[in-house]
């Protein structure tokens, strides 16, 4: 007799849940596509637009070159960052709602537990094996964008490293706000025991964990600072800029609007005698920092949910 590959509670899981999980593979594979068509639409724009620079250099201006009438390279990359990155709001709901609220809800989950399944195992087999699923499809979801990214013109992408929704949707954040919107959901569902309060509240936390990293991002890692002697420089376009001004003859900062004319308009200061202009701001490289850092904390906190619900249940159930 062959050996189950999967034990009871996981292959219950799936046949529960199996359009669920259909439905996200297919999703899953669909964007995959997609993704894979935008790679090459970015190298095809990368061939047609030729060469281009910045002000100064002889070149036209790099936003003013076409891109391939048939396909917008950078809106659609820009709306692929979107779907990746808010994707684990919608496993939030549906893990609070349909994986856990609504099994309370119906007592489905009381009769698997009369049939030689613990609570514990129960709800061990609901965790595992979703979060393996979607920790799978985020990682080749995320890496197909960054495959994606790099294949256009540098300057024709709009959306920075920093912007929120490539920041998440380029690294192992992602993977981390998935795995808090599934523990999430098991935990406001062992709470609440009712399917659309559950995946609400769940949305909702996972959302304002969303947010409140989405303000807090810059102060994860220390910034880096440049100041310009005689004239003011520019930072680079990938450089995520925090603050920027002038420094007073006597060393003050100052961020405010400078002119060279020593009568200035209301508001503005003269800009006699000014000889330094500083930059706070992240670059580039301080990307993979920021992103670990940022993943560590938000794995934490769905370990810390995760630990909850176990918590709940067992009370409920001893």
């Amino acid at each position: 007799m062959s050996t189950p590959v999967l034990p009871g509670p996981a292959r219950a899981v799936l046949l529960l849940h199996r359009r669920a999980l259909l439905l996200f593979g297919a999703f899953v594979a669909l964007s995959a596509a997609g993704l894979v068509a935008l790679r090459f639409a970015g190298a095809a724009a990368a061939r047609s637009s030729g060469p281009c620079g910045s002000h100064g250099t002889g070149l036209p201006p790099c936003s003013a070159l076409p891109l391939p009438s048939y396909f917008d390279y950078s809106a659609n990359l820009g709306s692929a960052a979107g779907v990746i990155a808010w994707l684990p709001l919608v496993v939030a709901f549906y893990a609070g709602a349909q994986l856990f609220g609504a099994e309370l809800e119906r007592g489905t989950a009381g009769l698997s537990w009369t049939q030689s399944v613990t609570p514990a195992r129960w709800l061990a087999a609901k965790l595992a094996l979703p979060a393996a699923l979607l920790t799978a499809g985020l990682a080749v979801l995320s890496l197909l964008y960054r495959w994606a990214r790099g294949a256009g013109p540098r300057n024709l992408i709009g959306d920075e490293w920093h912007h929120t929704d490539v920041f998440v949707a380029l690294g192992p954040s992602v993977l981390a706000y998935g795995l808090l919107a599934l523990a999430t959901g098991a935990l406001t569902g062992l709470l609440l025991r009712r399917a659309l309060p559950a995946g609400t509240l769940a949305l909702g936390v996972t959302g304002l964990v969303w947010l409140l990293f989405d303000g807090l991002r810059d102060r994860l890692w220390p910034t880096a600072e440049i100041v310009w002697r005689q004239s003011r420089g520019e930072l680079g376009r990938s450089d995520w800029s925090m603050e920027h001004g002038l420094v007073t003859p006597a060393g003050e900062r100052v961020q405010q609007c400078v002119t060279p004319q020593s009568a200035s308009p209301p508001g503005c200061r003269p800009g006699t005698g000014i000889r330094e202009w500083y930059a706070v701001y992240h670059p580039p490289s301080h990307f993979w920092p920021i992103q670990l850092i940022e993943t560590g904390i938000v794995l934490a906190l769905a370990a810390a949910a995760a630990y909850a619900a176990f918590r709940v249940l067992r009370r409920r159930h001893a």
